[in-house]
């Protein structure tokens, strides 16, 4: 691997009480996408994302979004490079949750404030919302670049930033803008920070997120609700028939039983459960508080359910009379919304199709389906033996003086899924963040090494990259 320039990590270490005010000044604008009310903060978000950005000298766009919030892209020019023929686009997101309940907070969430982490051994970290999600992180790679603008050091290859304000509330708009802008984003790879490390002393490389299915299904029966005394016993009740459905969807295993649901699950290689294994993964602590035990698909780990396995979920259940006491009516419909995480290989769309005629397949009595979807999003799995996740691995060591966990997530980010199937790149996942950093929650935090170990972790990325 290209070593990193000295003079690039000594600037990030001599300049960290700036890099902490820089990130400090970003994290007091409540940029909350989801609230109308926040709409001109999102607005200043972006304004401050895309100075900063001109300051490092970068070619930098605001982009308007039809209806949504916009987003920022930036581009070097050839005489800041060393190696033009390569190109990384980083993603991130400059919009934050709402701070809600705000009697939760410690310290005012648009008031950063550095306090010692409630992490055990993480040091001083930097408390406001959005510090570890995903301003903070954000802020990683903008110091990477800066060291190496502040220094006169040529950038180790081409970079593309594009840093969104939707993340939050489902990217709506952000597929439009890639579609239109395919040739100006595209690039040999994708570099996200918006996951966890593996530990607070291991940073890890996640290559691979399960995809999503997501579906209001209801079940409509009589023209309005009906007296139960009248009418029970004589006709179809929808709630009972949606129940009885549903209650088909698992066999005595805890296996989706919907036909040829798992013809395209790959299997776990030796290799890859060996590797997972040797991550002594702690069950007891990943369950944590939740008052629950491990349940699910018989003869796989926890772990291996999480990461290489399909899940469904009912999310929720609706219909009939739903307030305090009794009215005895059968209901003119109920109502389900069901979710599938699947893994890499499978097919939303097949998924999607295999579900709605599972659902017609069944006897409902007269009863009329009404199935609608909530969006999706495809998995994503990176080799493991990809020269990227290889380059990576190589600068992570290099930094941090320990090999990276190479980990999946059970979660889904659709705009990774996007940038696969819209831009043809594959991602480099490689956060800072921890599980503890109360992310989405009041007190969310960032420590400040952490801060420090993913500016310099991704200088040494972009060196690595270039020579791939």
């Amino acid at each position: 691997m290209p070593p990193t320039p000295d003079a690039v990590l000594n600037h990030l270490d001599t300049d960290t009480d700036a890099a902490v005010a820089r990130l400090s000044d970003l994290l007091s604008i409540p940029s909350v996408s989801t609230d109308p009310a926040f709409t001109d903060e999102v607005e200043r978000g972006a304004a401050w994302v895309a100075d900063d950005l001109k300051s490092l000298g970068l070619s930098v766009e605001t982009v308007a979004s039809d209806g949504g919030h916009p987003a920022v892209i930036a581009k070097s020019t050839d005489a800041m490079v060393a190696n033009p023929k390569r190109r990384v686009l980083f993603y991130g997101h400059y919009d934050v949750q709402p701070p809600d309940p705000l009697d939760g907070w410690t310290h005012p969430p648009f008031e950063p404030t550095v306090a010692e982490s409630v992490t055990a051994g993480d040091g001083p970290a930097l408390y406001a919302r959005g510090a570890s999600d995903d301003k903070g992180q954000v802020m990683c790679f903008l110091e990477a670049l800066r060291a190496y603008h502040a220094t006169g050091t040529k950038l180790p290859c081409h970079v593309t930033v594009l840093i969104e304000g939707e993340e939050e509330c489902g990217s709506k708009t952000l597929p439009a803008i890639l579609e239109k802008r395919v040739d100006e984003l595209k690039a040999d790879v994708a570099v996200v920070s918006d996951t966890s490390m593996h530990d607070r002393q291991t940073v890890a490389i996640t290559y691979g997120l399960r995809g999503l299915v997501y579906f209001d299904v209801k079940l409509h029966g009589p023209k309005r609700d009906l007296h139960s005394g009248v009418y029970g016993g004589t006709l179809a009740n929808p709630a009972t028939v949606l129940l009885r459905v549903l209650g088909k969807l698992f066999d005595e295993h805890n296996r989706i039983a919907i036909p040829d649901f798992y013809d395209d699950v790959a299997e776990l290689t030796d290799e890859e459960r060996a590797a997972w294994e040797a991550l002594d993964f702690d069950e007891s602590k990943y369950l944590g508080d939740v008052g629950s035990e491990p349940f699910g698909e018989a003869g796989f780990t926890t772990l291996e359910r999480r990461w290489s396995r399909p899940s469904c979920d009912v999310n929720g259940i609706y219909g009939g009379y739903m307030g305090q006491g009794a009215k005895t009516v059968i209901p003119s419909f109920a109502g389900a919304k069901v979710s599938f995480r699947i893994p890499g290989n499978m097919d939303p769309l097949k998924v999607r199709q295999q579900f709605t005629d599972w659902l017609q397949s069944h006897d409902v009595g007269g009863c009329r389906w009404e199935i609608s979807g909530h969006g999706g999003a495809y998995p994503i799995l990176v080799p493991r033996d990809s020269p990227w996740v290889k380059a990576a691995a190589g600068a992570i060591a290099a930094v941090s003086g320990k090999p990276p966990a190479l980990v999946r997530e059970g979660a889904t980010i659709p705009v990774i899924a996007d940038l696969k199937t819209k831009l043809g790149m594959d991602t480099l996942l490689v956060g800072f963040g921890l599980n503890a950093d109360n992310i989405h929650s009041p007190d969310e935090h960032f420590a400040l090494r952490r801060f420090l170990l993913g500016a310099k972790t991704h200088a040494a990325l972009l060196a690595a990259l270039a020579e791939v």
